[in-house]
């Protein structure tokens, strides 16, 4: 199934950056009267937040199709789309996806995510958009197979709390997927300080009692992909 979304999105917001394109302060100014969310708080004066649920641009360097094949198979699975932003890898994910759950601390990034599935129709009712905290990941236990964590892993707080709660909201051999930038200087993401090396998220997940942890550091330019389990 093609997993490309071709909509027209008429609304440009600034939301958090699960789903969005991020560009540098120079180019454009964040709005001052936006809730950030997780994957932008951190960052709020540094980055402009475009919103859009197929992003060209953004599509350039974040390759979801090859995220998607790392994610694996999504027939009849329930996703956690954590820090969903607007959206871009939650409606990817919904064509093949039994139910994702789009969680973000922005209510007008999960707004915004409603009203696109009233644009896109029916089968994104799969879509469960639900507001969370910073430190918890709202999610019942065992309720879902696949985490999925973009550019987000940074902000999160307290992860020492966060990810056992995590852990007890994924399936046993349930699979979490983590993509985040590469420290250095590239023309995307945050700045270095609100980065995480990949070994060091690696030594987290093994402390978490995540099982089958693999970095992969070729495969996207600007990103590294982490996979892990539930033992």
């Amino acid at each position: 199934m093609n997993r490309k979304l071709f909509i027209l999105i008429v609304p440009i917001l600034l939301l958090s950056c699960g789903g969005s394109n991020l560009e540098k302060k120079e180019e454009s100014n964040p709005s001052s009267d936006s809730t950030p969310s997780v994957t932008e708080r951190a960052s709020t004066g540094r980055e402009a937040i475009q919103v859009d649920i197929e992003d060209p641009k953004r599509t350039q360097w974040q390759n979801p199709d090859l995220i998607l094949d790392r994610i694996g198979d999504l027939t009849n699975k329930t996703v956690a789309d954590i820090g969903a932003g607007s959206g871009y890898f939650t409606f990817k994910i919904a064509r093949d996806a039994s139910k994702v759950i789009a969680l973000d601390i922005d209510p007008k990034a999960l707004e915004y995510i409603d009203s696109q599935k009233e644009i896109v129709g029916e089968w994104s009712n799969n879509i469960e958009s639900r507001l969370t905290p910073p430190d918890v990941p709202n999610l019942l236990e065992g309720e879902v197979d696949i985490v999925l964590i973009v550019n987000t892993y940074g902000y999160i707080p307290n992860k020492e709390v966060y990810f056992p709660r995590l852990l007890n909201g994924m399936k046993s051999g349930g699979r979490l997927v983590i993509v985040d930038f590469k420290k250095g200087e590239i023309p995307v993401g945050p700045a270095d300080e609100y980065k995480v090396e990949p070994s060091d998220v690696r030594s987290f997940l093994r402390k978490s009692s995540f099982r089958k942890i693999d970095i992969d550091e070729k495969s996207l330019q600007y990103q590294y992909i982490i996979t892990a389990e539930k033992k």
